[in-house]
């Protein structure tokens, strides 16, 4: 009768332990997914930034030259 009692102890510490296992592993998996999704949004920002700093530094270059070529002239 005891060898049953041990043997079930045995069988469910045993399940605890797949169970404790199946957590972390879960775990794992959830941190790299959410480590990739950060760093795909990451990357979108920096284009974003990307493109917009190129439009801002093109029309701020267009907007100088164009002032400056109203005001001085070299008819005057």
């Amino acid at each position: 009768m005891k060898i049953y009692i041990f043997l079930f102890f045995v069988f469910i510490v045993v399940v605890a332990g797949a169970y404790w296992a199946g957590e972390r592993v879960a775990m794992q998996k959830c941190n790299t997914r959410v480590a990739s999704v950060a760093v795909k949004k990451n990357q979108e920002i920096i284009k974003t930034m990307g493109v917009i700093n190129e439009k801002t530094f093109n029309t701020g270059v267009r907007d100088i030259r164009r002032v400056l070529c109203e005001k001085y002239t070299i008819a005057e």
